[in-house]
């Protein structure tokens, strides 16, 4: 009943927005009183200013308008229509409405129509030709122009005198006029033959605006390095967060998906990593209103807005551009601008989409047979090595047991390996992956009148996950109205609510830990999923005791009794007054919030097998309840003026406060009586926690613009901000920026060059900051701690961590030097940048003075630089009737750490298996950290003749002696790799012929390096898991020495070959084609006999192909999102190849 209302209130308000605007529009519009005063002017100068003062554009053919007298008049709130009847009437010239439009048309008492009417109706219809010349605002011919009849194919282009023919089935037919870097235009044909046209410069580009902090501004007067993404060119990939879309398409923008699993968000990264303790995401912003960084896997929290209602994301990178989001700016901030009404005749989209997904790469394992002949060799190696007069015909009776000398010999059915040929094998990876389906719905309406403006929005996402049992629905809802209730005061309101049930699978992780990936790969391929029974799971400890061998867990099991469902509500909204106080003095008030209510049910059956233990285990289960409140206000003072024509000053001052709650309440419990009841109340509670934080943030800051002549721009920023996070010493930041451009364009001295049509240099510096910390590392907390009164034991409460009340954020100080430069009317864009930012009082756990009674404490002292440069280019191309548009961005970034404390000690991170990464001055953060291997010894003289471990062997690995000291040990570790590339880059097609359109999107990574934990499991050559095929080329004697870089097979293994070194160190660099879309736009003489206004079909891939030597499922990958171990591949969820069909309807 609830979904039934639901549904009919949806539509009720559809219907409503659009019979209200389509009844009102047209009508307010010719009512609109007018006040003004024209003499002895001609016709187009009156009509611009008539349309300036009644907000309303006109079109019209520039012959109509051709030996008209000048105007003279004079009204004061006259209704427009009686003033263009003044105006026109004289002329004979009438007019209809369309939109904001009046499109001028002659008086005609007969026309071609007319004529065509009276003709025999069985008559053959007859062509209309239409021949005329197209200009440019000069009179000067223009060639090469497209012309083409509006919704058909029909088309030709102006000769080299601007010339035109072409004959149009019909008198109504529209012709539209379309030449790249000129407004594209359109005439209907009506009764003339003849049609000159007069294309304007399009300035579109330079007038467009971009999103800053707390505004907008002109593109023109933009001093800071903004990048812009217009939704338009991603919006038939079947992408469920708007990062996803940002990938490869924004110069300075590392986006990268680490995972594929259904509702797991991406990382961004702008310019670089700044910070080793504290976040190195950007701020999101969405219509004004931060967000929510949401849990642990949804990241930034986007993958809960539907990006088919967004309308542009500008990514500010530069301090300038940042600096007045203060203590937040300092990693970037993404400025999301979701769609709104305008006033003119309603629409209504339907926007429709499904395909189906398959997992975009699998491993290469062994298979039964190949690993039974490797695992032999492996126990065998072993017991020859260490048991002195051993054959390897010897029985397992006669081998040591316990030492992982014996291998199955028949002791368990079907399972002889030394006859190997009727063993089963079991594909693990076929087992746990399935092409997976994927359906988006979208309906949409939009429209208004003058007044009143509105777009409402309702979406549902059902997406199966590749792995099975993974999946997410996702229903959103979204209502941004604006209202203009009198002359001076404007409000609105944006809320969009929206639920998601996510179905996780435990995809990442060791298979101890119940990893799904890594139990896959690792499960021998000799194990069946059941017991005898075929109904009880099976794993690799039913034969695993015997043998030594490790108990890999079913994969299979991971996924079917073990649920993981989470629930998450989420309300995003806020609400906007803006007052015309005097001229341009304007006041903007908005409060909004953010509201995240999370529930997550995790539940292990009985039946599902654990590290060396068959079902029946103990089954678990915990309940976990997380709500995030986020509230923010601002109010901000605009005011704008010119002074004469030349100068033109900008103003805004403001004040924030915002405040962000978390609570969070976990119970887990065991001993459940069966698998059937699985909430907690049903189990025996074993443990809980609970807790409650909050941090606030109380801010002051303002802006200014100068422009002289629109050639030297000046602009100027600053915020105060005051942060409940940080000491009592350091609670307010204060965070300035400045920046210059120089529109060289304007010049006289280049004003005439016809092949520059844009030049603009520029500059900025500025302090921007990272607040992302911990909300109570200042202060001294307390934790539970137990004291001994006389023979017992007190519950009591003790200082655990140490404050500093002169801990403060993290400071970016960055300079940027950029240049734009537009070719042939902006057909060529071309833009550059180089930009320094030094991030300095980095938060560090540094030693202190034992007597404190602690060890360390966190302290501001170190600092790490990221510099580079970032190139842009655009090309628009048009040949007849096919347009083509290409972009490209490149971008290099060089990190560097300056500073870690007062004794530069190294900074040692692990990731699960000691230390794996180590950060040391002068190098970038988070370096790979180990043994160098230079190959594997071949024989027992290479061997004797090298340094190396004591039990090392022939076949096992050659590390590097670094320090030259003749020995191999700890002190031989060096830096053997790091994540970050050495540059990232993006290749965008888009080609449209006709009614069909293609697009191609690409994107790249060159340089940096992933450690593949993943592989040192399935590659460790030790007889007890299944191994990557790579170890087919392993050493096997001297006579046979592999590849030099895979040992020996040995169950008992030597020489440190499983070490963290430059064996597992594998190259990040991938080319990938992330979209390929095929559409067609049906024609305008179908699509009106359906009753449609526009209508497309599409069909796409997405991540089509990846061309990458990396060995692992996704080469994006980075396990642990962290500066200081980013790049660490332990199993991650792959990335779904997917296929799509769509349709996109307009009514």
């Amino acid at each position: 009943m609830v979904k039934f209302s639901c549904f009919h209130l949806f539509i009720v308000m559809l219907t409503f927005g659009v019979s209200l605007a389509e009844e009102t529009n047209a009508q307010e519009l010719l009512a609109r009183p007018v006040s003004i005063t024209i003499v002895n002017q001609d016709i187009r100068t009156a009509l611009s200013r008539i349309g300036k003062s009644a907000e309303i554009k006109f079109s019209y053919d520039p012959t109509l308008l051709q030996n008209a007298n000048k105007v003279n008049l004079t009204v004061r709130n006259e209704p427009l229509a009686q003033v263009l009847d003044k105006v026109l009437n004289p002329l004979r010239l009438s007019y209809d409405v369309s939109g904001k439009y009046i499109i001028l048309k002659r008086q005609q008492a007969q026309s071609l129509l007319e004529m065509r009417g009276r003709m025999n109706p069985l008559s053959v219809p007859i062509d209309v030709t239409v021949s005329g010349k197209v200009t440019d605002e000069n009179g000067s011919e223009l060639p090469g122009v497209n012309v083409l009849v509006k919704g058909t194919q029909r088309g030709t282009s102006t000769d080299s005198n601007g010339e035109y023919t072409l004959s149009v089935p019909d008198p109504s037919a529209v012709l539209v006029f379309s030449f790249v870097g000129y407004e594209t235009m359109e005439m209907a044909v009506g009764n003339n033959t003849r049609l000159n046209v007069s294309l304007k410069v399009n300035t579109k580009a330079l007038s467009e605006v971009v999103v800053v902090g707390y505004g907008t501004q002109s593109k023109k007067d933009v001093t800071g390095s903004i990048a812009s993404l217009n939704t338009q060119a991603i919006k038939d990939m079947p992408v469920t967060n708007i990062a996803e879309g940002m990938a490869g398409r924004m110069p300075g923008v590392l986006v990268q998906q680490a995972s594929g699993a259904p509702g797991s968000g991406p990382s961004i990264k702008i310019r670089g990593l700044g910070s080793i303790s504290a976040g190195n995401g950007p701020l999101i912003v969405v219509d004004g209103q931060p967000l929510n960084s949401g849990d642990l896997v949804n990241g930034s929290g986007l993958n809960l807005i539907n990006p088919n209602d967004i309308e542009t994301v500008d990514v500010l990178k530069d301090a300038s551009a940042t600096a007045i989001f203060g203590s937040r700016g300092a990693n970037g901030v993404v400025m999301i601008t979701t769609k709104r009404g305008k006033a003119g005749k309603s629409t209504i989209n339907l926007d429709y989409y499904t395909g189906i997904q398959e997992v975009s790469k699998t491993m290469d394992m062994l298979n039964a047979q190949q690993f039974v002949d490797f695992s032999k060799s492996a126990h065998n190696n072993a017991y020859l090595e260490r048991v002195p007069g051993a054959s390897v015909s010897d029985l397992n009776s006669a081998r040591p047991a316990g030492q992982r000398y014996r291998y199955p010999r028949g002791e368990f059915p079907g399972l002889d390996f030394d006859n190997p040929a009727g063993i089963q094998s079991y594909d693990y990876q076929s087992l746990i992956f399935r092409t997976a389906p994927i359906s988006n719905y979208q309906l949409s309406a939009s429209g208004g009148s003058d007044k009143v403006q509105y777009m409402v929005s309702g979406n549902y996402l059902k997406q199966d996950g590749i792995i099975k049992q993974s999946g997410i629905d996702r229903y959103t809802f979204r209502s941004n109205v604006d209202a203009q209730v009198s002359p001076r005061i404007k409000v609105g309101m944006s809320i969009s609510p929206s639920f998601t049930k996510e179905r996780r699978v435990n995809s990442d992780g060791h298979w101890a830990s119940n990893g799904v990936i890594n139990a896959a790969l690792s499960q021998v391929p000799i194990v069946p999923i059941y017991q005898a029974d075929g109904v009880t799971y099976n794993s690799q400890a039913s034969i695993a005791a015997p043998y030594d061998w490790a108990g890999v867990t079913n994969p299979v099991a991971n996924i079917t009794e073990a649920d993981n469902n989470v629930n998450t509500l989420r309300l995003l909204g806020n609400t906007y007054l803006e007052v015309g106080i005097w001229k341009t003095l304007k006041y903007r008030g908005s409060v909004g919030g953010d509201i995240t209510y999370l529930r997550q049910n995790l539940y292990r059956a009985s039946t599902m097998p654990l590290n060396q233990l068959l079902p029946p285990n103990v089954s678990t289960g915990s309940s976990i309840t997380s709500q995030n409140i986020n509230w923010v206000t601002n109010h901000t003072l605009d005011y704008s003026f010119d002074l004469g024509t030349a100068h033109r000053f900008t103003a805004l001052i403001g004040v924030e406060a915002q405040q962000n709650t978390l609570e969070n309440n976990r119970v887990d419990a065991n001993n459940f009586p069966n698998d059937i009841v699985r909430t907690v109340n049903a189990g025996v509670i074993s443990g809980g926690s609970s807790f409650k934080e909050q941090w606030s943030l109380a801010s002051y800051f303002g802006r200014v613009g100068y422009t002289f002549n629109d050639k030297y721009l000046f602009n100027a920023s600053i915020r105060r901000d005051g942060s409940s996070r940080f000491g009592a010493n350091q609670r307010y930041g204060v965070f300035p920026s400045a920046s210059v451009g120089w529109r060289v364009s304007e010049e006289p001295f280049l004003k005439n060059v016809a092949a520059i049509s844009e030049l603009k240099l520029k500059a900025s510096f500025g302090l921007s900051g990272n607040n992302a910390f911990a909300n109570y590392g200042s202060i001294g907390t307390l934790g539970i701690d137990n004291y001994v009164i006389g023979n017992g034991l007190a519950n009591g409460l003790a200082t655990n961590v140490i404050g500093n009340p002169n801990l403060t954020w993290e400071k970016s100080r960055q300079t940027d030097i950029g240049m734009e430069l537009g070719l042939f009317k902006n057909r060529v864009f071309f833009l550059a940048d180089y930009y320094s930012r030094i991030t300095s009082d980095l938060l560090l756990s540094v030693q202190v003075p034992s007597l404190t009674g602690f060890t360390s404490a966190n302290q501001n002292i170190g600092r790490v630089e990221n510099k580079g440069m970032e190139f842009g280019l655009t090309t628009r191309n048009t040949v007849g009737t096919l347009a083509w548009t290409t972009d490209l961005n490149l971008s290099f970034n060089r990190n560097t750490v300056l500073a870690l404390g007062p004794t530069g000690d190294a900074i040692r991170s692990g990731s699960g298996v000691g230390e794996t990464n180590i950060t040391v001055l002068g190098e970038p953060l988070g370096n790979f950290y180990g043994y160098q291997q230079i190959g594997v010894f071949r024989d027992q003289a290479e061997l004797d003749a090298y340094p190396h471990f004591a039990d090392s062997r022939p076949g096992d690995v050659k590390f590097a002696d670094v320090n030259n000291d003749g020995v191999i040990n700890a002190n031989d570790r060096t830096l053997i790799g790091n994540n970050q590339p050495d540059f990232i880059y993006g290749i965008n097609n888009t080609v449209t012929y006709g009614g069909f359109d293609l697009s191609i999107s690409a994107q790249g990574v060159q340089g940096g390096q992933i450690l593949n934990l993943s592989r040192r499991f399935i590659e460790n050559l030790e007889g007890n898991q299944n191994q990557l095929a790579t170890v087919l080329d392993r050493w096997q004697s001297p006579e046979q020495p592999g590849n030099g870089i895979v040992p020996r097979a040995n169950t008992r293994s030597t020489g440190n070959n499983n070490a963290i070194s430059s064996r597992w160190i594998e190259s990040a660099s991938y080319f990938r084609i992330r979209n390929i879309t095929l559409g067609y736009r049906l024609p305008s003489s179908l699509s009106d006999r359906l009753k449609i206004q526009n209508a497309r079909v599409y069909a796409g891939v997405q991540n089509a192909f990846t061309f990458t030597k990396y060995l692992g499922y996704n080469p994006e990958v980075s396990g642990y999102e962290n500066a200081l171990t980013g790049g660490v591949d332990y199993g991650s969820y792959p990335l779904a190849r997917t296929y799509t069909i769509g349709l996109n309807l307009s009514f």
